[in-house]
């Protein structure tokens, strides 16, 4: 894998306006967060086991992790309310954007201006401990769910299936009431498609920003081309619930 390093230094970044730099550091803070979150979800989902505890452990783990991306999701659009169309930067920025970061910054207005998967996951179960989610989740329990514990000598192999069977269950059913396959596949679809349009504009406007500021293209700021050795293929990654920990005597 080909990448190129950009070194950036303290003198270039002062050049860049407080308002502007801000937005800079916190969308590139904001694309790292997303893009490590949002690629283990999907490890985690698509790798998790068809049934046993294997399953039940790596499905919920899916889950938390669905939650997380989702919470970072949603705090990146607070942030553009705070950063980029508070201090009125999106009046400069936006003109220049190319038409496919246009598109994406459309279709993510669109999307946070009405009621959505993404918020109400959120909103009501991404950091949220509500007793609701147990009244809700308790409703809709079929008789194969799994409300086992599962006790191990390391607290990190211990699973207390039930307590993420109930939750998991009120958090897809506030999804896709009554379709909780549906509910699923539509969290990994409106995340993935998210996680999409945010990657364009924020590329767009480190773009705009830097060639602005600092340099023209990657060549001006000095781009080194560099080798990555050892990288998995995407379609083998999977995240395990359990794990083999050496005892300490």
């Amino acid at each position: 894998m080909q990448l190129h390093k950009v070194n950036l230094s303290r003198e270039q970044l002062d050049r860049i306006p407080p308002a502007e730099r801000r937005l800079l550091v916190l969308i590139a803070h904001a694309a790292n967060d997303i893009g490590a979150l949002s690629k283990l979800f999907h490890f985690a989902a698509g790798s998790a086991a068809d049934s046993g505890v294997l399953g039940q452990a790596e499905n919920a783990q899916a889950l938390v992790l669905a939650r997380a991306v989702t919470g970072s999701i949603y705090e990146f659009w607070q942030l553009l309310q705070t950063s980029f169309f508070g201090p009125a930067l999106s009046k400069i920025y936006e003109p220049q954007l190319d038409a496919e970061a246009q598109d994406a910054l459309q279709a993510l207005k669109r999307y946070f201006g009405r009621e959505n998967l993404i918020g109400t996951v959120r909103n009501k179960f991404a950091y949220h401990y509500s007793p609701d989610q147990v009244d809700a989740g308790y409703a809709v329990l079929t008789e194969d769910d799994p409300l086992q514990i599962y006790l191990a000598q390391h607290n990190a192999n211990t699973f207390y299936a039930f307590g993420d069977t109930i939750v998991g269950r009120a958090m897809l059913e506030a999804i896709r009431p009554g379709d909780h396959r549906a509910a699923f596949e539509a969290l990994i679809a409106q995340t993935s498609e998210a996680v999409g349009h945010i990657n364009t504009v924020i590329g767009a406007l480190m773009i705009i920003c830097i060639s602005k500021y600092i340099g023209a293209n990657l060549y001006d700021l000095g781009a080194e081309v560099i080798e990555v050795e050892g990288s998995p293929e995407s379609q083998v990654v999977r995240i395990p619930f359990f794990i083999e920990i050496e005892s300490r005597k």
